[in-house]
């Protein structure tokens, strides 16, 4: 360990699950509206945070692929909290599979910043709020409302496939569905 990692800190980035979705609109600047119930799971990201340093990288079993240029949710996490770090990330949550890997890892950054926005963070992704909460909660608006619900324990068997989704993908479908009349946006 070198100097500079003396001062790092470490923080867990639980992954999260939707149990259950609703779009209940689209706003007039593109983000959707959601009503959905998230819950955190026991899967989680290793966050390194070295401060007053740059750069952004990752290992693990999921890292493969991921960007770590200005579009990566890390590093508009650090923009939108006027910091600088070098951030290293064990990526034990698999990306594209519906687990907000990338939205814990940028509330993991929120949180390290001290950084309580809701509204704010919700514009960096739906899930980042969720995530910087955690627990078990009714997620509303565009993501930054979050009403607690008390605990439930359970046990949750994940298949991961080979591939994934990226979530601006899967709201385009969804608006594509709802243009071409088999949906609305009111039903799951």
């Amino acid at each position: 360990m070198n100097a500079a990692d003396s001062a790092s800190i470490i923080i867990d980035a639980p992954a999260k699950l939707t149990l259950s979705l609703r779009v209940t609109g689209v706003r007039e600047d593109g983000f959707h509206l959601i009503d959905a119930e998230m819950v955190t799971l026991d899967l989680v990201d290793k966050v390194r945070i070295t401060p007053n340093e740059d750069g952004l990288n990752f290992d693990g079993p999921f890292s493969s692929g991921i960007s770590t240029d200005s579009s990566n949710l890390v590093n508009r996490a650090l923009a939108l909290v006027g910091r600088r770090a070098r951030v290293h990330i064990e990526k034990n949550i698999p990306s594209g599979g519906g687990l907000g890997g990338g939205s814990a890892d940028a509330a993991a950054i929120l949180k390290w910043a001290g950084f309580t926005d809701l509204v704010a963070a919700s514009r960096l992704g739906a899930d980042i709020p969720f995530c910087m909460i955690g627990g078990r909660a009714r997620v509303q608006g565009i993501g930054e409302v979050i009403d607690i619900l008390p605990p439930v324990q359970r046990k949750i068997t994940l298949v991961i496939p080979p591939f994934g989704v990226s979530t601006p993908a899967v709201y385009r479908a969804w608006d594509d569905l709802a243009k071409a009349g088999n949906t609305t946006t009111n039903n799951p």
